[in-house]
């Protein structure tokens, strides 16, 4: 599964094809947004600059090398800009209520354009279940990733005499 956040989520509404062409989220753990293709921003910003309750309000459109275009809607603000070399798993934006929205979440869909109609099917893409309710779970959380511990390359006795020296030295 590859959700845009870090971290447990709930799905409020699913997938519907062209009566709702996304799944809209809302974060647990986290309301950072997070890119779930490498790709480029081709677009950031307002749907409408002079309504701002209309559509997604403010939102994110990252284009991968296979030309899919992922939205991330309704966001509350954006951490990156239009031409911004995006990773998997970059912050890209926060959880918001901009647009026409009833609540704070995440609309997000996949397109083949910037133009509605244009859906994939971003279930089978993203592999986050089509079903209201949660939570579910990626086990996305960078904040738990542990660094190997490195190998010994001293006894315990040559490091207690290092630390010894070093103790002497500085005290």
């Amino acid at each position: 599964m590859n959700s845009p956040y870090e971290g447990k989520f709930n799905v409020t509404q699913r997938f519907k094809g062209s009566a709702h062409d996304g799944l809209d989220l809302v974060g647990i753990d986290s309301k950072e947004i997070h890119a779930t293709a490498d790709g480029k921003i081709v677009y950031a910003g307002w749907e409408n600059p002079n309504n701002h309750y209309q559509g997604f309000g403010q939102y994110v459109v990252i284009q991968d090398s296979k030309g899919r275009m992922f939205h991330f809607g309704h966001l509350s603000e954006i951490r990156c800009k239009v031409g911004d070399t995006v990773k998997c798993t970059d912050v890209i934006g926060i959880e918001g209520n901009t647009g026409h929205s009833t609540g704070s979440h995440c609309h997000y869909c996949v397109r083949t354009s910037l133009s509605p109609g244009t859906f994939l099917d971003v279930t089978q893409i993203s592999g986050i279940p089509n079903v209201e309710g949660g939570p579910y779970d990626d086990g996305y959380r960078p904040w738990q990733q542990t660094t190997p511990a490195p190998k010994e390359d001293h006894s315990k006795e040559e490091l207690l005499q290092e630390l010894k020296a070093l103790y002497e030295k500085y005290s």
